[in-house]
Protein backbone atom coordinates (compact mmCIF):
# COMPACT_ATOMS: atom_id res chain seq x y z
CA UNK A 1 0.00 0.00 0.00
CA UNK A 2 2.06 3.31 -1.48
CA UNK A 3 0.71 6.90 -0.02
CA UNK A 4 2.39 8.38 -3.62
CA UNK A 5 4.41 11.73 -3.08
CA UNK A 6 2.25 13.88 -5.34
CA UNK A 7 1.93 17.63 -3.53
CA UNK A 8 -1.22 18.71 -2.82
CA UNK A 9 -3.29 15.63 -3.15
CA UNK A 10 -4.11 12.08 -2.50
CA UNK A 11 -2.83 9.34 -4.80
CA UNK A 12 -2.39 5.20 -3.23
CA UNK A 13 -1.47 2.02 -5.32
CA UNK A 14 -1.96 -1.12 -3.97
CA UNK A 15 0.28 -3.74 -4.50
CA UNK A 16 -0.65 -7.12 -4.87
CA UNK A 17 2.23 -9.95 -4.44
CA UNK A 18 0.63 -13.65 -4.33
CA UNK A 19 4.19 -14.64 -2.37
CA UNK A 20 4.15 -11.79 -0.17
CA UNK A 21 7.44 -10.10 -1.75
CA UNK A 22 7.33 -6.78 -3.08
CA UNK A 23 9.09 -7.23 -6.85
CA UNK A 24 8.81 -5.74 -10.18
CA UNK A 25 6.06 -7.36 -11.22
CA UNK A 26 2.75 -6.84 -9.22
CA UNK A 27 -0.02 -9.69 -9.33
CA UNK A 28 -2.38 -7.38 -8.59
CA UNK A 29 -3.13 -3.47 -9.05
CA UNK A 30 -5.42 -1.15 -7.90
CA UNK A 31 -5.81 2.54 -7.56
CA UNK A 32 -7.14 4.68 -4.80
CA UNK A 33 -7.33 8.38 -6.21
CA UNK A 34 -5.35 10.01 -8.47
CA UNK A 35 -4.71 13.35 -7.94
CA UNK A 36 -2.02 16.19 -6.90
CA UNK A 37 0.16 18.93 -8.62
CA UNK A 38 0.83 18.57 -12.30
CA UNK A 39 4.72 19.16 -11.08
CA UNK A 40 4.81 16.79 -8.10
CA UNK A 41 2.14 14.25 -9.12
CA UNK A 42 4.53 13.60 -12.53
CA UNK A 43 6.26 11.11 -10.14
CA UNK A 44 3.25 9.36 -8.99
CA UNK A 45 2.27 8.98 -12.68
CA UNK A 46 5.46 7.29 -13.58
CA UNK A 47 5.26 4.69 -11.00
CA UNK A 48 1.86 3.67 -11.63
CA UNK A 49 2.06 3.19 -15.39
CA UNK A 50 5.64 1.40 -14.76
CA UNK A 51 4.39 -1.44 -12.53
CA UNK A 52 1.36 -1.51 -15.02
CA UNK A 53 4.27 -2.00 -17.90
CA UNK A 54 5.54 -4.82 -15.83
CA UNK A 55 2.99 -7.26 -15.98
CA UNK A 56 3.25 -10.10 -17.31
CA UNK A 57 -0.30 -10.76 -18.78
CA UNK A 58 -1.59 -9.21 -22.20
CA UNK A 59 -3.02 -6.96 -21.99
CA UNK A 60 -1.14 -4.84 -19.47
CA UNK A 61 -4.10 -4.11 -16.60
CA UNK A 62 -4.60 -1.89 -13.58
CA UNK A 63 -7.56 -3.94 -12.05
CA UNK A 64 -9.12 -1.40 -10.13
CA UNK A 65 -9.66 2.23 -9.71
CA UNK A 66 -11.47 4.15 -7.14
CA UNK A 67 -12.02 7.86 -7.30
CA UNK A 68 -13.07 8.90 -3.66
CA UNK A 69 -15.16 12.14 -5.21
CA UNK A 70 -14.77 14.63 -7.48
CA UNK A 71 -12.12 17.42 -6.24
CA UNK A 72 -9.25 17.85 -8.44
CA UNK A 73 -6.78 17.07 -6.14
CA UNK A 74 -8.14 13.48 -6.14
CA UNK A 75 -8.65 13.12 -9.90
CA UNK A 76 -6.55 15.63 -11.86
CA UNK A 77 -3.35 13.45 -12.51
CA UNK A 78 -6.00 10.67 -14.46
CA UNK A 79 -5.15 12.66 -17.75
CA UNK A 80 -1.64 12.20 -17.71
CA UNK A 81 -1.76 8.35 -16.23
CA UNK A 82 -4.32 7.68 -18.66
CA UNK A 83 -1.61 8.72 -21.69
CA UNK A 84 1.03 6.94 -20.08
CA UNK A 85 -1.20 3.94 -20.00
CA UNK A 86 -2.51 4.29 -23.59
CA UNK A 87 1.29 4.30 -24.86
CA UNK A 88 1.46 0.72 -24.01
CA UNK A 89 -2.15 -0.22 -24.71
CA UNK A 90 -2.71 -0.84 -20.93
CA UNK A 91 -6.54 -2.09 -19.79
CA UNK A 92 -8.71 -1.05 -16.58
CA UNK A 93 -10.55 -3.84 -15.29
CA UNK A 94 -13.44 -1.85 -12.47
CA UNK A 95 -13.45 1.91 -11.94
CA UNK A 96 -15.92 3.04 -8.71
CA UNK A 97 -16.86 6.44 -8.26
CA UNK A 98 -17.42 8.41 -4.92
CA UNK A 99 -19.08 11.54 -4.20
CA UNK A 100 -21.91 13.87 -5.60
CA UNK A 101 -22.31 16.82 -7.05
CA UNK A 102 -19.87 15.92 -10.32
CA UNK A 103 -19.34 18.89 -12.39
CA UNK A 104 -18.54 18.77 -16.27
CA UNK A 105 -14.72 19.12 -16.23
CA UNK A 106 -14.29 16.48 -13.56
CA UNK A 107 -16.20 14.18 -15.58
CA UNK A 108 -14.60 14.92 -18.61
CA UNK A 109 -11.18 13.84 -17.01
CA UNK A 110 -12.75 10.89 -15.79
CA UNK A 111 -14.15 9.86 -19.09
CA UNK A 112 -10.78 10.96 -20.95
CA UNK A 113 -9.14 8.76 -18.97
CA UNK A 114 -11.86 5.72 -19.73
CA UNK A 115 -11.41 6.62 -23.81
CA UNK A 116 -7.31 5.94 -23.26
CA UNK A 117 -7.55 2.85 -21.37
CA UNK A 118 -10.55 1.60 -23.96
CA UNK A 119 -12.48 1.21 -20.56
CA UNK A 120 -14.95 -1.74 -21.30
CA UNK A 121 -16.00 -2.75 -17.94
CA UNK A 122 -19.42 -2.08 -15.82
CA UNK A 123 -20.62 1.34 -16.46
CA UNK A 124 -18.91 4.29 -14.03
CA UNK A 125 -21.69 6.04 -12.44
CA UNK A 126 -21.41 10.17 -11.30
CA UNK A 127 -23.85 10.72 -8.44
CA UNK A 128 -24.44 7.44 -7.55
CA UNK A 129 -27.01 6.74 -4.99
CA UNK A 130 -25.15 6.31 -1.05
CA UNK A 131 -23.66 2.54 -0.51
CA UNK A 132 -21.84 0.81 1.32
CA UNK A 133 -20.80 -2.87 1.74
CA UNK A 134 -20.95 -2.93 5.58
CA UNK A 135 -24.70 -3.74 6.74
CA UNK A 136 -26.38 -2.33 9.60
CA UNK A 137 -27.71 -5.51 10.55
CA UNK A 138 -23.99 -6.70 11.88
CA UNK A 139 -24.33 -9.31 8.61
CA UNK A 140 -20.59 -10.50 6.70
CA UNK A 141 -19.70 -7.29 4.54
CA UNK A 142 -19.59 -7.90 0.63
CA UNK A 143 -16.67 -6.09 -1.57
CA UNK A 144 -16.83 -4.03 -4.70
CA UNK A 145 -13.38 -6.25 -5.60
CA UNK A 146 -10.81 -8.84 -4.29
CA UNK A 147 -7.65 -10.78 -5.14
CA UNK A 148 -7.20 -13.61 -3.24
CA UNK A 149 -7.54 -12.93 0.78
CA UNK A 150 -7.97 -9.11 -0.25
CA UNK A 151 -10.87 -7.57 -0.30
CA UNK A 152 -11.65 -4.03 -1.10
CA UNK A 153 -14.77 -2.27 0.33
CA UNK A 154 -16.82 0.60 0.46
CA UNK A 155 -17.42 1.55 4.40
CA UNK A 156 -19.16 4.54 3.40
CA UNK A 157 -19.79 6.48 0.02
CA UNK A 158 -22.09 9.18 -1.40
CA UNK A 159 -23.20 10.51 2.39
CA UNK A 160 -26.05 13.47 1.60
CA UNK A 161 -24.81 16.63 4.16
CA UNK A 162 -27.83 18.67 4.03
CA UNK A 163 -27.51 22.42 3.76
CA UNK A 164 -23.94 22.47 3.34
CA UNK A 165 -21.75 24.50 1.33
CA UNK A 166 -20.79 23.22 -1.76
CA UNK A 167 -16.99 22.01 -0.82
CA UNK A 168 -18.81 20.32 2.30
CA UNK A 169 -21.34 18.45 -0.13
CA UNK A 170 -18.29 16.79 -2.19
CA UNK A 171 -16.22 16.29 0.25
CA UNK A 172 -18.71 14.81 3.23
CA UNK A 173 -19.77 12.51 0.28
CA UNK A 174 -16.05 11.09 -0.70
CA UNK A 175 -16.03 7.24 -0.58
CA UNK A 176 -14.15 5.75 2.23
CA UNK A 177 -12.43 2.78 0.96
CA UNK A 178 -11.29 -0.12 2.89
CA UNK A 179 -9.21 -2.60 1.84
CA UNK A 180 -8.77 -5.76 3.93
CA UNK A 181 -7.01 -9.20 4.22
CA UNK A 182 -8.38 -10.82 7.30
CA UNK A 183 -5.55 -9.94 9.36
CA UNK A 184 -4.48 -6.28 8.99
CA UNK A 185 -7.03 -3.58 7.26
CA UNK A 186 -5.92 0.26 5.65
CA UNK A 187 -8.65 2.20 5.67
CA UNK A 188 -8.44 5.13 2.57
CA UNK A 189 -11.60 7.82 3.86
CA UNK A 190 -10.26 10.90 0.88
CA UNK A 191 -11.92 14.22 2.18
CA UNK A 192 -14.61 12.98 4.65
CA UNK A 193 -15.78 15.26 6.49
CA UNK A 194 -16.83 15.65 10.36
CA UNK A 195 -20.49 14.63 9.38
CA UNK A 196 -18.40 10.99 7.38
CA UNK A 197 -16.84 10.65 10.45
CA UNK A 198 -20.28 10.68 12.42
CA UNK A 199 -22.08 8.33 10.01
CA UNK A 200 -19.37 5.98 10.14
CA UNK A 201 -19.53 6.05 13.96
CA UNK A 202 -23.23 5.54 14.22
CA UNK A 203 -23.59 2.67 11.40
CA UNK A 204 -20.57 0.70 13.48
CA UNK A 205 -22.66 1.23 16.67
CA UNK A 206 -18.80 3.15 18.15
CA UNK A 207 -17.56 -0.22 17.90
CA UNK A 208 -14.05 -0.88 16.06
CA UNK A 209 -14.22 -1.50 12.07
CA UNK A 210 -12.00 -4.65 12.50
CA UNK A 211 -9.42 -6.21 15.11
CA UNK A 212 -6.21 -4.15 14.00
CA UNK A 213 -6.34 -1.12 11.42
CA UNK A 214 -3.36 -1.05 10.52
CA UNK A 215 -2.89 2.43 8.83
CA UNK A 216 -5.90 4.92 8.37
CA UNK A 217 -4.95 8.07 5.84
CA UNK A 218 -6.01 10.98 7.97
CA UNK A 219 -9.22 12.58 6.60
CA UNK A 220 -8.81 15.56 3.87
CA UNK A 221 -5.52 15.62 4.46
CA UNK A 222 -5.35 16.38 8.10
CA UNK A 223 -7.41 19.58 7.33
CA UNK A 224 -8.79 20.93 10.60
CA UNK A 225 -11.96 23.18 9.04
CA UNK A 226 -13.90 19.87 7.73
CA UNK A 227 -12.36 18.17 11.08
CA UNK A 228 -14.74 19.41 13.85
CA UNK A 229 -18.08 20.36 14.32
CA UNK A 230 -18.20 24.12 14.91
CA UNK A 231 -14.76 25.44 13.24
CA UNK A 232 -15.03 29.02 13.07
CA UNK A 233 -11.58 31.44 12.42
CA UNK A 234 -10.57 32.76 15.47
CA UNK A 235 -11.90 30.37 17.91
CA UNK A 236 -9.26 28.70 20.07
CA UNK A 237 -8.51 25.31 20.66
CA UNK A 238 -10.11 24.50 23.78
CA UNK A 239 -13.79 26.21 22.45
CA UNK A 240 -14.00 23.97 19.75
CA UNK A 241 -15.85 20.11 19.43
CA UNK A 242 -13.79 17.36 18.96
CA UNK A 243 -15.65 14.82 20.28
CA UNK A 244 -16.92 13.19 16.64
CA UNK A 245 -13.57 12.98 15.19
CA UNK A 246 -12.01 11.91 18.76
CA UNK A 247 -14.56 8.32 18.40
CA UNK A 248 -13.76 8.10 15.10
CA UNK A 249 -10.06 8.01 15.76
CA UNK A 250 -9.83 6.45 19.24
CA UNK A 251 -13.21 3.71 19.25
CA UNK A 252 -13.90 3.12 15.37
CA UNK A 253 -10.62 2.97 13.68
CA UNK A 254 -8.05 2.86 16.40
CA UNK A 255 -5.16 2.46 14.07
CA UNK A 256 -1.90 1.33 14.45
CA UNK A 257 -0.16 3.77 12.35
CA UNK A 258 -1.34 7.21 10.40
CA UNK A 259 -0.18 9.12 7.19
CA UNK A 260 -1.07 12.27 5.36
CA UNK A 261 -0.72 13.15 2.01
CA UNK A 262 0.75 17.06 2.27
CA UNK A 263 2.09 19.38 -0.49
CA UNK A 264 4.87 22.31 0.16
CA UNK A 265 3.28 25.69 -0.50
CA UNK A 266 -0.09 24.29 -0.41
CA UNK A 267 -2.60 27.44 0.38
CA UNK A 268 -4.57 25.33 2.29
CA UNK A 269 -1.61 24.42 4.95
CA UNK A 270 -2.63 20.98 5.31
CA UNK A 271 -1.61 18.96 7.44
CA UNK A 272 -2.74 20.70 10.82
CA UNK A 273 -0.45 19.16 13.20
CA UNK A 274 -3.50 19.36 15.92
CA UNK A 275 -5.40 17.11 14.00
CA UNK A 276 -2.54 14.39 13.47
CA UNK A 277 -2.24 14.88 17.51
CA UNK A 278 -6.15 13.29 17.52
CA UNK A 279 -5.15 10.21 16.07
CA UNK A 280 -1.79 9.55 17.78
CA UNK A 281 -2.86 7.42 21.24
CA UNK A 282 -3.46 4.39 19.25
CA UNK A 283 -0.19 4.36 17.34
CA UNK A 284 2.73 1.70 17.74
CA UNK A 285 5.86 3.03 19.09
CA UNK A 286 8.98 2.72 16.13
CA UNK A 287 12.14 4.53 15.74
CA UNK A 288 12.71 7.87 16.14
CA UNK A 289 12.19 10.04 12.94
CA UNK A 290 10.50 13.33 11.81
CA UNK A 291 7.61 14.27 9.74
CA UNK A 292 6.32 17.93 8.50
CA UNK A 293 2.89 19.63 9.69
CA UNK A 294 1.23 23.04 10.17
CA UNK A 295 1.16 24.13 13.37
CA UNK A 296 -2.82 25.86 13.86
CA UNK A 297 -2.71 26.95 17.11
CA UNK A 298 0.70 28.90 17.35
CA UNK A 299 0.57 32.21 19.23
CA UNK A 300 1.81 35.38 17.86
CA UNK A 301 4.60 35.41 15.12
CA UNK A 302 5.97 32.18 15.46
CA UNK A 303 6.87 29.99 12.80
CA UNK A 304 4.08 27.51 11.59
CA UNK A 305 5.50 25.18 9.65
CA UNK A 306 7.37 22.81 11.62
CA UNK A 307 9.69 19.52 11.37
CA UNK A 308 7.96 16.88 14.28
CA UNK A 309 10.11 14.30 16.12
CA UNK A 310 8.16 11.52 17.11
CA UNK A 311 8.08 8.19 17.78
CA UNK A 312 4.86 7.25 16.80
CA UNK A 313 3.81 5.48 13.80
CA UNK A 314 3.14 8.85 11.95
CA UNK A 315 4.15 9.69 8.51
CA UNK A 316 3.50 12.78 6.19
CA UNK A 317 4.45 12.61 2.52
CA UNK A 318 6.68 15.30 3.88
CA UNK A 319 9.49 14.12 6.49
CA UNK A 320 11.72 17.13 6.94
CA UNK A 321 12.20 21.09 6.47
CA UNK A 322 15.48 21.98 6.05
CA UNK A 323 16.44 25.86 6.31
CA UNK A 324 19.38 26.79 5.29
CA UNK A 325 19.67 29.84 6.08
CA UNK A 326 21.86 30.80 9.17
CA UNK A 327 19.41 33.70 10.07
CA UNK A 328 15.79 34.51 9.97
CA UNK A 329 13.36 36.30 11.54
CA UNK A 330 10.81 34.80 13.67
CA UNK A 331 8.09 35.72 12.04
CA UNK A 332 8.99 35.55 8.64
CA UNK A 333 6.52 32.98 6.55
CA UNK A 334 7.44 29.08 5.51
CA UNK A 335 8.17 28.28 3.22
CA UNK A 336 11.19 30.96 2.72
CA UNK A 337 14.22 31.16 0.64
CA UNK A 338 17.00 28.80 1.69
CA UNK A 339 14.07 25.50 2.52
CA UNK A 340 14.74 21.91 1.69
CA UNK A 341 12.02 19.52 1.67
CA UNK A 342 12.71 15.97 1.80
CA UNK A 343 9.84 14.23 0.32
CA UNK A 344 8.74 10.37 -0.56
CA UNK A 345 6.49 8.02 -0.36
CA UNK A 346 4.51 6.45 2.46
CA UNK A 347 4.90 2.34 2.29
CA UNK A 348 2.59 0.12 4.06
CA UNK A 349 2.82 -3.91 4.12
CA UNK A 350 -0.47 -5.95 4.87
CA UNK A 351 1.20 -8.83 5.73
CA UNK A 352 0.04 -11.94 7.64
CA UNK A 353 -0.29 -12.81 11.27
CA UNK A 354 3.32 -13.68 11.99
CA UNK A 355 4.44 -10.70 9.56
CA UNK A 356 7.36 -8.07 10.52
CA UNK A 357 7.09 -6.04 13.48
CA UNK A 358 5.62 -2.81 13.61
CA UNK A 359 8.28 -0.30 12.98
CA UNK A 360 8.73 -2.61 9.39
CA UNK A 361 5.58 -2.94 8.44
CA UNK A 362 5.42 1.17 7.56
CA UNK A 363 8.40 3.08 5.75
CA UNK A 364 8.53 6.37 4.61
CA UNK A 365 10.95 6.26 1.15
CA UNK A 366 12.50 9.64 0.43
CA UNK A 367 11.81 10.10 -3.18
CA UNK A 368 13.88 13.73 -3.26
CA UNK A 369 14.82 17.19 -1.86
CA UNK A 370 12.69 19.89 -2.88
CA UNK A 371 14.45 23.28 -2.81
CA UNK A 372 12.76 25.87 -2.78
CA UNK A 373 11.90 27.79 -6.36
CA UNK A 374 8.34 29.63 -5.48
CA UNK A 375 4.72 28.26 -5.06
CA UNK A 376 3.32 26.15 -7.54
CA UNK A 377 0.48 24.70 -5.38
CA UNK A 378 -2.65 25.89 -6.88
CA UNK A 379 -5.45 23.13 -6.33
CA UNK A 380 -8.06 25.66 -3.40
CA UNK A 381 -10.31 23.45 -1.89
CA UNK A 382 -11.30 25.34 1.21
CA UNK A 383 -10.11 29.10 2.40
CA UNK A 384 -8.49 27.71 5.99
CA UNK A 385 -7.09 25.13 7.28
Amino acid sequence: MKLLWCGQGMTTLVEIYDDGVEKDAADYLALIDCGGSPTYGKGAVDHIANKVAKRKATPKMLDLVVISHQDDDHNGLLGALGEELKKIDARVGRVRLGGLSWIQGNKDTVNAFLTAVKYAGDAVVFDAPAQSNYFDDGSAPTHIAEHKDVKFRLLISNLTVPGATPDIVRNGSSAVVVVDNGINTVVLPGDATFQTMLAINTKLGGAPLTPQVLALEIPHHGALRTAVENYASGKKKTEITWTIIEDFATKVMKPKSVGASAGPWNSENHPVQEVIEVFVGTTETVPPHTYVAYLFFQKGNAIKWATASTVRAVETTIQELKVRQKKRKQDAPLPAAGTDFIVGDIVYRLTGATGPRPEEMVEFRPRRTLGTHGPDEDVVQAPEP
